[in-house]
């Protein structure tokens, strides 16, 4: 069972969809704006999906435990629940210190390194640089700032936060001087560089990596198939495909109470 805010308390009955009990009370929105700027729209059912998802592997582990015990349970979880979740690693944090992480401006990012980017196109783009000691040194060497190394103004991760914003500066104009295909070609060069373009919707559909990872799936629907974006499991015991598209509203209430006739219901 899934639902709102819970089966207790004062607001077990208050009217829930995702962008109130997931986005906005759980606190989604809040850490998701940036300071000075206006709370950022929720895509169309994420907190719906999220919630499913930990539904069905919480029925998965209650039908292991009734396989043991012999006995059934009620499983439930909530929107709400699921949002401050999603949140847990802030929360968690301010539970045990009373502090709040700061909200991340990528001008002023603690970690230079672990940021966003523009390349000369246009085009944005994430590096990872979460290592210290594994994720520096590459960068220094795609960015042809080898020196950089034993700068005393970014050669520890102190001193790269102390001298973030002078640091990030640099890096934008140096990014901006090739175009992202470019640097794809340069970030290819240096295992250890981790990093990932800043899709679009459009760049997802060309990404060979979604189709060959099964993104794609084509539901039968009256004389051909529509693409539509697959579940994110697959069974290699169990396999899947899909069979039809989903029900016309009362497409089959002629066959279900032909049945209930049939069997006395």
């Amino acid at each position: 069972m899934v639902t709102g805010y819970g089966e207790n308390g004062p607001d077990a009955d208050r009217a829930a969809y995702d962008v109130a009990a997931f986005w906005a009370r759980a606190g989604l929105a809040h850490l998701l704006t940036r300071p000075g700027q206006t709370p950022p729209f929720q895509r169309g059912g994420m907190g719906d999906h999220a919630a499913g998802m930990t539904l069905a592997a919480a029925v998965c582990a209650a039908l292991v435990a009734r396989g043991r015990t012999g006995k059934g349970q009620l499983v439930s979880t909530s929107l709400y629940r699921q949002g401050v979740y999603t949140v847990s690693f802030d929360l968690n944090t301010f539970l045990l210190t009373g502090n709040s992480i700061v909200i991340g401006q990528r001008e002023t990012m603690g970690n230079p390194c672990m940021n966003n980017y523009a390349a000369g196109d246009g085009r944005r783009f994430w590096i990872v640089g979460l290592e210290a000691g594994r994720h520096w040194p590459p960068l220094c060497r795609a960015v042809k700032r080898p020196e950089w190394l034993t700068d005393p103004r970014f050669d520890t991760p102190r001193a790269r936060a102390v001298n973030a914003v002078e640091l990030v500066a640099e890096l934008d104009e140096i990014f901006a001087s090739k175009t992202l295909a470019e640097w794809a070609e340069v970030f290819a060069t240096e295992p250890d560089f981790f990093w990932s373009p800043i899709n679009s919707l459009e760049d997802i559909v060309a990404d060979e990596q979604f189709h060959a990872a099964g993104g794609i799936v084509y539901v039968p629907d009256g004389e051909g198939a529509a693409p539509m974006v697959a579940s994110p499991a697959d069974f290699s015991g169990t396999p899947w495909e899909p069979r039809w598209a989903a029900p016309r509203l009362g497409q089959h209430t002629d066959e279900i109470t032909a049945e209930l006739k049939t069997s006395g219901a």
